[in-house]
């Protein structure tokens, strides 16, 4: 390639060096691309050649192989991934970790071994118990067998003894004769002009019901008055208290804390609409007939003479007390009878002066009629 003449300005020698630097490569690069474009398309169809002389079961199984491949590739990835996983896992942390873990397991150990040693000290402390049971039956067994042993030997020496006894009569009978009967005063239309009253003679004592005292009836009220205001319970007329569980409230109530007495117990019992006051003599109730004439017996008779008639409730083994504080009675000019009764089966008791329901309307006057024969007459 023709140079063109030098310029002797030094700009111009550096424009003409870079033209042909440029020039020249350009020309190489025509060179190098026309010889790439020749290989190429003398590869692609040698390859083409190839491809049409492979076998479509060998294409098959290089298609497979390269499935295979990628396969294990991603296994490998993944395995590469884990163990940078891994490596990424901090030691220190690790094992504080499984110290931690460590403790843990230590600690539920002892608290099982714990658990298993009072497990078998209480196992233990049973049997003992169990042992030590069995001994005290076994003792107890063996005390009864000596005690069965000399219960039968003392039984066939009474049996041989009553045996060896003479036959006693009886004593001959005791004849008693009761008091003459005498007639209650009663008024014009045959009404008694007494009242009766009830003493229980029972266990060789006397037990007069016979009034039970103003003390004992105010006892009773202002203890059921007390109940009544502070449980506000509403009494009705006449008494009535229509609430049936407030009246059950009433009676549970007085008989947690009934109201004291030194010689009956009061207990507060429901009789159909009526709410009564059962007494129940105590230990220290009752006198023998020598003290009940000077004890509160004889106080009663002084202060009801005239007014009451006694009726004496007689248990069959007191007979004999019956009959002298009916000599007291009697010297003293009051009416009395007597009725024998079974023992334990006579129940004192009163109104308490409330009723549960609503107070019933009054009943229409009826005629009287004429007056009946006299009743009432006592022995």
């Amino acid at each position: 390639m023709a140079r063109r003449r030098r310029q002797t300005s030094a700009t111009g020698a550096n424009m003409d060096s870079l033209l042909d630097a440029l020039t020249n490569v350009v020309g190489i690069l025509v060179i190098v691309l026309v010889a790439v474009q020749l290989s190429s398309q003398e590869a692609a169809r040698r390859m083409e050649e190839m491809i049409a002389q492979i076998d479509p079961a060998e294409q098959e199984r290089m298609k497979q192989a390269a499935v295979d491949s990628e396969a294990k590739l991603e296994e490998m990835k993944l395995a590469l991934k884990s163990e940078s996983e891994k490596e990424k896992i901090d030691p220190e942390k690790l094992l504080a970790s499984l110290q931690d873990d460590i403790a843990k397991a230590e600690v539920k150990a002892k608290k099982d071994l714990l658990a298993a040693e009072a497990a078998e000290k209480e196992a233990a402390e049973k049997k003992l118990a169990a042992e030590k049971l069995r001994r005290s039956l076994m003792a107890q067994l063996a005390t009864l067998e000596d005690k069965e042993k000399k219960f039968t030997v003392a039984k066939t020496d009474l049996l041989a003894k009553l045996d060896s006894m003479p036959k006693l009569n009886a004593p001959p009978p005791k004849e008693v004769r009761p008091p003459t009967p005498k007639d209650i005063p009663r008024n014009k239309d045959g009404n008694a002009l007494l009242q009766e009253r009830k003493v229980l003679v029972s266990n060789g004592k006397v037990i007069p019901f016979v009034d039970p005292g103003k003390q004992m009836e105010t006892a009773i009220k202002n203890r059921l008055k007390m109940i009544i205001d502070s449980k506000k319970i509403n009494v009705g007329e006449g008494n009535y208290i229509s609430d049936e569980k407030q009246a059950m409230t009433l009676i549970d109530e007085f008989n947690k804390d009934p109201a004291k007495n030194k010689y009956f117990e009061l207990k507060l019992v429901r009789q159909g609409r009526q709410i009564k006051v059962e007494i129940l003599p105590t230990e220290d109730c009752g006198e023998e007939p020598d003290k009940a004439v000077r004890g509160i017996f004889g106080t009663v008779l002084r202060n009801m003479q005239g007014k009451w008639y006694l009726r004496y409730l007689v248990e069959p083994d007191s007979f004999e007390t019956y009959m002298a504080m009916r000599k007291v009675t009697d010297s003293s000019g009051f009416y009395a009878g007597w009725t024998i009764i079974d023992p334990g089966s006579y129940l004192h008791s009163l109104s308490s002066g409330y009723n549960i329901g609503v107070k019933p309307p009054p009943r229409p006057p009826t005629n009287p009629g004429k007056p009946g024969p006299v009743k009432g007459v006592l022995d």
